[in-house]
């Protein structure tokens, strides 16, 4: 596939979450991944934070940021990658190594993921605490990953009052959002939010105040309407930037200046 998609409109987009360290990105694109990133951080893309799911994905994703100046990495293991067995303690080593890297800006993606039953839940919840008390320990924000998980999620969190960061591709109720801003944090929104059927979340994002609010990709995957299905990029973050703003009722231009500012500030990035 050769990648030649050009934006609509000059706007600052700032990607808070992908996975350009994705296989698909390597195989799928005349060039691989090297051509797309230079063709986006060419366009309207100013910054991408890679998200770390496991200890190997999160090396990649520090590699990207060293080779790009406009590409950071968060280093963290995902619900879908903890295992029962594995030793706990070596990867919480291993993890605070990675944490060290100065383009590694925050802990994640940690959290639960309920939707397959597997891992088993209560090895997950293991594995997320743990993950929060280095955070802790570290004094680092975080990414959170939440599927079908809300409850465990926020029972959890409430036993960190001090750890702040991102509930990425925010899909929970308008009540957990406002709780979670109440406290600091931050909240992203993705593609999602131009689906159809997805009313409910579009209720809920203007409730988000927009100093709090940030939007992300999550590529390769959740490619915004009217590119839903394909392979997802940054450059398709102009379309849920779009939508977001009719929510607010602002222009585009405004929503993704408040976007791309609040993005800055948690990932620590000094212009």
């Amino acid at each position: 596939m050769i990648f030649d998609f050009q934006p609509t409109r000059e706007l600052p987009i700032f990607d808070t979450h992908a996975h350009y360290n994705d296989d698909r990105f390597a195989t799928e694109i005349d060039g691989g991944r090297d051509e797309i990133l230079a063709a986006l951080f060419s366009q309207n893309v100013k910054y991408i934070v890679n998200a770390g799911t496991s200890i190997e994905a999160s090396r990649e994703c520090i590699a990207i940021a060293e080779k790009y100046k406009q590409a950071y990495a968060t280093a963290g293991i995902h619900p879908e990658d903890v295992r029962h067995g594995n030793d706990i303690d070596k990867t919480m080593d291993e993890l605070r190594e990675l944490l060290s890297h100065p383009k590694v800006r925050a802990l994640g993606e940690i959290g639960l993921d309920y939707h397959y039953e597997e891992p088993p839940r209560e090895v997950q919840q293991v594995w997320f605490r743990r993950q929060l008390e280095l955070a802790r320990e570290l004094k680092m924000p975080v990414v959170i990953h939440d599927r079908d998980a809300h409850g465990d999620v926020m029972d959890i969190l409430r036993d960190y009052p001090d750890v702040t960061g991102e509930f990425h591709s925010f899909s929970a109720s308008g009540e957990i959002a406002r709780q979670l801003v109440n406290r600091g944090w931050y909240i992203s929104f993705s593609g999602v939010i131009t689906f159809k059927n997805a009313a409910r979340l579009a209720e809920i994002v203007p409730s988000v105040p927009l100093d709090r609010v940030m939007i992300e990709t999550d590529a390769p995957y959740l490619a915004p309407v009217p590119y839903r299905g394909k392979m997802n990029h940054s450059g398709l973050m102009e379309y849920t930037a779009v939508r977001a703003a009719e929510l607010y009722g602002i222009n585009v231009e405004e929503f993704c200046r408040h976007a791309y500012e609040n993005s800055c500030r948690f990932f620590g990035i000094k212009e």
